[in-house]
């Protein structure tokens, strides 16, 4: 945070969201850290209507002024929210963590549930929710929209064979993969969908050269389901076959 002053809390508690109890509409005048336990939700916030998925566990810190509403996505999801008050105001409408941070902000929350159950001292509370603040302020210039393409593609090539399509690739940034793509196109000029096959093959590429993995275990880890697919895209990109490249490469060995 940018100043020292410490949060007033307003109010913390946990709940269930389910079909028929949405997420807002609502328009608060002090900042909100809504955090999901358990389950999914889609929100709708700001002027721009930014939407955004959070899978437990992820969250969102929406500040003051910011509208928005939202809908469970699956039966039900489990969430708790902390309304507060801080001189600190950032200058976007809304804020999400990294993905990697989400598990260790969690237990942060936890904690922070747990003081407020056992009527902790205050001061206390308050300076755990500076710790926890600081997870999302601090990398605020990382999740506006000129950094979130690069984020969630530095995270999509840590975790390729995780990587089904873009829809998981947006989610590393809670956007939607339309918005996801929209926002690719402009920041990078072309389109998701290539720049992710790209990033598949020049990985098969750099497997192929510098390991002895199989063309199965290789698609594997790229993201390819099975080695067929990831021939005939290789051999239609490259001008040649996944072994023909490898037989290329070991020339060189």
């Amino acid at each position: 945070m940018s100043t020292t002053e410490l949060p007033k809390i307003l109010r913390q508690e946990t709940g269930m969201f389910d079909r028929r109890f949405t997420v807002g509409p609502a328009n608060w005048n002090f900042s909100d850290l809504l955090w999901i336990h358990e389950g999914a939700i889609r929100l709708t916030l700001g002027a721009a209507n930014s939407s955004v998925d959070l899978t437990a566990p992820g969250g969102v810190l929406i500040y003051p002024g910011t509208a928005f509403r939202g809908k469970v996505l699956g039966e039900k999801a489990k969430a708790s929210i902390l309304h507060f008050q801080h001189l600190y105001r950032d200058e976007d409408e809304f804020t999400i963590p990294r993905p990697e941070d989400a598990l260790h902000i969690q237990g942060l929350i936890r904690l922070s549930l747990h003081y407020a159950r056992r009527n902790v001292a205050m001061d206390k509370r308050q300076r755990l929710l500076l710790v926890i603040l600081d997870c999302f302020s601090g990398i605020a210039e990382d999740v506006s929209r000129s950094g979130r393409v690069e984020m969630a593609w530095h995270e999509a090539h840590e975790k390729l064979d995780r990587v089904r399509g873009i829809a998981d690739v947006a989610a590393f940034t809670g956007l939607s993969e339309s918005a996801f793509r929209a926002l690719h196109r402009e920041k990078l000029k072309s389109s998701a969908g290539r720049y992710l096959q790209e990033m598949r093959l020049s990985e098969a590429e750099r497997l192929l050269a510098t390991t002895g993995l199989n063309l199965r275990e290789v698609a594997q880890m790229v993201g390819y389901g099975y080695p067929e697919s990831l021939s005939a895209a290789f051999s239609k990109s490259r001008g040649q076959t996944p072994g023909a490249y490898r037989k290329w490469c070991n020339r060189f060995a």
